[in-house]
């Protein structure tokens, strides 16, 4: 049908000089506007919008609109990878003594605005936060059992049960679970040290934290010392 259209509008545009040469002029201008019509008609397909206006005809088609949702979900893309890239740096950059909380998440919100205004799905905004996430994770895991520091008096198979759960690294960490288990088994569960690991679980479940002011002074949490 479209190529029949365009056949015709062919004929009809070459119809109007002829007409025009054999003494019907008038039928150039039918001629023109039949030409218009038929091409507008045979390439309908294509037009995705259609707007007149003082300065002439504008019209865009599909194509033009593909490309640009391709272009538009190609940024998008760009945007979560560069996000999630930027966000685990600034988690696993110097570790100690690099960006403040106060600046970490200062630069989090500054991202995660970004991606919403890119309209980025909330199911790829979870995963430019996971690697944040776990790393948070982790930090809770390492200093409630004590940082670098090994527990105080700790008996040879206490020592190698604790030296276990940390050489995963941020890899595989121990869970709330198991950080509790290993506290009441050796006598080491504190009142302060049941509610980090309250916090702990609670940032496991809401992905905030329980009690920011706390979380600030992990580094000051000590050493592992019997109950």
């Amino acid at each position: 049908m479209k190529w029949f259209l365009t056949i015709c509008s062919i004929f009809a545009f070459a119809s109007g000089p002829v007409s025009a040469y054999l003494g019907h002029p008038e039928i150039l201008l039918v001629s023109t506007i039949g030409f218009v019509t038929l091409i507008f008609v045979a390439n309908l397909d294509r037009i995705s919008e259609f707007k007149a206006s003082r300065d002439g005809i504008e019209a865009r088609t599909r194509e033009v609109v593909a490309r640009a949702e391709s272009a538009v979900s190609e940024l998008q893309l760009l945007a979560v990878q560069v996000a999630e890239l930027s966000l685990s740096l600034v988690k696993r950059q110097g570790r100690w003594g690099g960006y403040s909380d106060e600046e970490e998440e200062a630069i989090r919100k500054s991202v995660i605005a970004v991606l919403s205004k890119l309209k980025i799905p909330n199911s790829e905004m979870e995963s430019v936060l996971k690697e944040w996430h776990r790393i948070v994770e982790f930090d809770y895991s390492h200093h409630i059992l004590g940082g670098s520091s090994i527990p105080n008096n700790a008996a040879p198979e206490v020592l190698s049960e604790w030296k276990a759960m940390r050489e995963g690294g941020i890899a595989k960490f121990p869970s709330p679970q198991e950080i509790m288990s290993f506290l009441v088994k050796n006598d080491y569960l504190t009142h302060e040290l049941d509610e980090l690991v309250k916090d702990y679980r609670f940032y496991c479940v809401n992905r905030f934290h329980k009690r920011p002011e706390v979380w600030q002074q992990r580094r000051d949490w000590g050493q592992l010392r019997k109950s």
